[in-house]
């Protein structure tokens, strides 16, 4: 099955395209595997669904030995007013319900201080229908198809210290049949520099009515 990822970006929206099955909860706090990126589970057997350049990585650790680095390379394009680059990511998909509330959390850390304003490392949930359709969240004003994200670590964060990332609540909206939660980085920054995030130590859970904290 085809889904629809979008991006938020500061004046537009990317859309990429994966294939990944809904799996079971992992346990009744978090429904994500490897929440760690210790074990390196494949996608089929519910861990990560790693895209464009995303690796489990033992430079840097908040926990453990290992975290998962998303990166790229944005240059600059002469003669034109754009700049090419790419969004890398990593991602689990689960089976989610109308009215569910969702909190995503987690650490992300750059080594360096990341360069461009349009750099930056998030995490996301997204909601689809059973067709795949991206849904946004109830929270989405104008009825504009928007992810829920947390905080950037961009530019003006510290580098070199694991600053937690946190999405808030995300709303399931009507026709919700799957939750998708991401870690991201993204640069069309045009800093014709390799650069990136890691992110470790994730939480996704599934909040009660009037509850506002995984706690």
């Amino acid at each position: 099955m085809k889904k629809q990822q979008i991006l938020p970006f500061a004046a537009s929206l990317v859309a990429l395209h994966f294939g990944a099955s809904a799996v079971s909860l992992a346990d009744e706090h978090s429904p994500l595997k490897d929440a760690g990126f210790e074990l390196q589970l494949p996608a089929d057997e519910g861990g990560w669904t790693v895209f464009e350049i995303s690796l489990y990585s033992k430079n840097y650790a908040k926990t453990g030995s290992q975290s998962m680095f998303n990166g790229g390379f944005s240059r600059t394009v002469p003669f034109q007013a754009t700049f090419t680059g790419n969004a890398s990511g990593a991602f689990q998909e689960f089976e989610a319900a109308a009215g569910s509330r969702w909190r995503l959390t987690g650490y992300g850390l750059t080594p360096a201080t990341l360069e461009g304003t349009s750099a930056f490392g998030i995490l996301q949930v997204s909601f689809f229908d059973a067709d795949g359709k991206d849904l946004g969240t109830v929270e989405t004003a104008d009825g504009k198809t928007k992810a829920k994200t947390s905080d950037e670590l961009n530019r003006k964060s510290a580098a070199g210290e694991w600053i937690m990332l946190d999405t808030g609540v995300a709303t399931a909206p009507e026709g919700t049949a799957t939750i998708q939660a991401f870690t991201l980085f993204v640069d069309y920054s045009g800093s014709n520099r390799t650069q990136g995030v890691y992110f470790d130590d994730l939480s996704l859970c599934e909040l009660s009515e009037g509850e506002d904290s995984c706690d």
